[in-house]
């Protein structure tokens, strides 16, 4: 990572930093709506979902999934292009958990969006540890030998308080036999977790940071509240 990137604003390595780096220009996510539900809401593991989800499943701005994953791509690419009109793109399955289907609905959705317009360079997937199996490590696996592949898990918080309070239904264990088994695969994954629960303290806060920085992950996306 050259210094002056990684330091010019900030006292960490942003996001937006890191691929400009990487690929010697702005890289921008673009987000897409796969029609996915979540196994905290169609009853397998809960039916009321996290306590944060939005009826969108936290994709707000991602495209319409009543269109192709090629026209939502265009229409958003479309969109942002205002701002930067000359970037890549990563493709970003981000409304609700995107690896919960079958795996060659899956298989044809990544593919799709891979192949809807020649600026993408990487593939970005939102999930839950719990709608991982070995047919999905395996389709994953594939996808990390043809593109810049990322698992983006959602964990939130390592507190159990927090876990029952945020109706998250998955296990701290089940999060790192995620991980491990990801990077195992040499798949790049990025942690959700969320700063500011009220039932929280800041030492509450600074453990769970602490707890993945024990963890082998290349990245931390932090929500606040």
């Amino acid at each position: 990572m050259k210094k002056n990137l990684m330091t010019k604003e900030k006292r960490y390595n942003t996001l937006s930093a890191y691929l400009k780096d990487k690929y010697g220009k702005k890289v921008f996510k673009v987000a897409l709506d796969g029609g996915f539900t979540c196994p905290n809401k169609d009853g397998s593991k809960g039916t009321k979902g996290c306590i944060y989800c939005t009826p969108q499943g936290s994709g707000d701005f991602a495209g319409d999934k009543a269109l192709s994953i090629t026209k939502q791509f265009a229409n958003i690419k479309a969109m942002m292009s205002k701002k930067w009109n000359d970037a890549y793109t990563i493709a970003y399955f981000q409304a609700n958990t995107n690896t919960y289907k079958p795996v060659d609905d899956l298989d044809a959705l990544y593919n799709e969006a891979l192949l809807a317009d020649d600026s993408i360079v990487g593939l970005n997937i939102g999930t839950r540890c719990d709608a991982l199996n070995d047919q999905v490590y395996d389709l994953l696996k594939q996808y990390n030998a043809r593109t810049d592949l990322t698992v983006e898990l959602g964990l939130q918080s390592i507190h159990e308080k927090t876990s029952k309070f945020i109706n998250r239904k998955h296990s701290l264990d089940c999060f790192e036999n995620a991980v491990k088994r990801l990077r195992a695969l040499d798949i790049t994954v990025v942690v959700h977790i969320i700063n500011g629960f009220h039932i929280e303290t800041k030492s509450d806060m600074i453990e769970t940071v602490k707890y993945l920085n024990t963890l082998d992950i290349q990245g931390i996306k932090i929500h606040l509240l």
